[in-house]
């Protein structure tokens, strides 16, 4: 890797702050040196930069991980026939947190996933003969595969794993085993080591908007689309088809939100103009899953909301605090639904600016009441299914949804954009260093004050 001091980074990005900011303890944070990372750089629009990324990923999940997959999977069967039980800690980062969640519709639940959080205690108690497929490394996982579960590893730029330099996560994270030493196999999510898919000049301390998720999933579904394969034909069906058929429809549905790019472009610029002349305050809403018993939430809005990669502009959405100056983004894996139109009529009626990515039709129906007609701006996700995208023999519905994917995809192309306009008019919007990150926890304490003052 190459390394340059960045003029251009350093008097327009996060990097001027140390000129600024005597006492705040930046000779301390790695991330404040001015120095550029000088890897893939090549100045195309973040939007681009991040379509691309995402298109790379899943193409490289495809094209190089079904083989992986298809075995992981079959293991995964014969353990279920055998009496062993399966499980998938598939639930790491912001939008993974809530992504498989069990009333998600499209969720067969043949690979049911852990609550997020669950205690190290909890994977000491899976019996040997059992199935776990996991993208967090940890002690109690590898002791977990010693035992004789088997262990399905999925990279994730959150822990230690090939791609990782030595001294790319916090000493903690660096401690830990590395997800090819937790696991009897490995399958490669694709996902960058640093997460962000975005080079941007001014902030050249790490990449932005974040691809945690998108990788996370796009395996994820695929694993469930070959295990629902092998259930449903009794094991007799060991190809690999249903994944990549899975992964070619995603891929179709990103080339039909690429066919956007002019709008995102002509939103982005508005937003860019709103925030600039009214400070607003920017909360996004989507309707809540359930987790487990104890925990319900978005995986969108937990993505815009306070991740690694992301921008810090992002809040909760909060009705009592809204007012006519605000932006309401709402975001939305249905075309029509009741709580969700409820905060578009009450964001209108407060006077508020109101945006959605959602899908604009139910199988194929865009008539009466539909969430894209009641906002300001809206982004067709292209992912109309009612449940998932693919019919299996034995599920009684299409299972597999693209709806998550393809909005989180428009989502950050969207935040992409927007940053790019802000960019142009040097007011490069503050984002978050992952705390996983060498130097994330100092970068973020020096930074958020700077953000609590301007609003972006």
């Amino acid at each position: 890797m190459e390394y340059r001091l960045s003029r251009r980074g350093f008097l327009t990005g996060t990097s001027a702050l140390a000129a600024t900011a005597p006492g705040l303890g930046l000779d301390k944070a790695h991330a404040l040196t001015g120095i550029s990372r000088v890897t893939d750089m090549n100045w195309k629009p973040f939007m681009d930069q991040y379509y691309d990324g995402a298109v790379r990923i899943v193409e490289g999940i495809r094209d190089t991980q079904l083989g992986n997959i298809g075995r992981a999977m079959q293991k995964a069967y014969e353990i279920r026939k055998n009496g062993g039980t399966l499980y998938s800690d598939t639930t790491f980062g912001h939008y993974a947190s809530f992504a498989g969640s069990r009333d998600l519709p499209g969720q067969p639940w043949i690979l049911p996933q852990f609550d997020i959080g669950s205690p190290e205690e909890t994977f000491d108690a899976i019996k040997p003969g059992d199935f776990l497929l996991t993208h967090v490394t940890s002690e109690a996982r590898k002791r977990a595969k010693e035992r004789g579960v088997y262990v399905v590893g999925v990279t994730n730029n959150y822990y230690p794993f090939y791609k990782t330099p030595p001294d790319g996560l916090r000493p903690d994270k660096m401690a830990l085993p590395t997800t090819e030493e937790m696991s009897n196999m490995v399958i490669d999510s694709q996902v960058p080591w640093d997460n962000g898919l975005v080079d941007a000049p001014q902030i050249t301390e790490f990449k932005l908007c974040p691809s945690t998720g998108l990788a996370a999933f796009s395996v994820y579904w695929s694993c469930t689309a070959l295990l629902a394969t092998l259930i449903g034909s009794k094991g007799k069906d060991t190809s690999v088809e249903p994944a990549r058929r899975y992964l070619d429809l995603l891929l179709a549905r990103f080339r039909q939100i690429k066919t956007d790019r002019d709008k995102f472009d002509r939103v982005a610029k508005k937003w860019a103009d709103m925030i600039l002349a009214k400070r607003p305050v920017f909360m996004v809403y989507g309707e809540q899953f359930r987790m487990s018993e104890r925990r319900v939430g978005n995986p969108y809005v937990s993505d815009a909301v306070g991740a690694a990669s992301g921008s810090m502009i992002g809040q909760h959405y909060n009705p009592d605090k809204l007012t006519a100056n605000d932006m309401v983004f709402i975001c939305s894996m249905r075309s029509r639904q009741e709580q969700e139109l409820e905060a578009a009529r009450m964001a209108k009626r407060k006077g508020a600016y109101v945006a959605a990515l959602c899908p604009y039709a139910t199988d194929g129906d865009s008539s009466g009441v539909r969430l894209y007609k009641e906002v300001d701006d809206a982004f067709n996700t292209y992912s109309d299914e009612s449940e998932g995208v693919l019919d299996i023999k034995g599920f009684d519905t299409p299972i597999c949804p693209t709806a998550g994917l393809t909005g989180l995809l428009v989502h950050w192309m969207l935040m992409a954009s927007w940053t790019d306009q802000m960019a142009q008019r040097g007011e490069m919007p503050y984002y978050w260093m992952g705390y996983h990150e060498k130097g994330g926890d100092v970068y973020d304490q020096v930074i958020r004050p700077y953000f609590m003052k301007r609003g972006y």
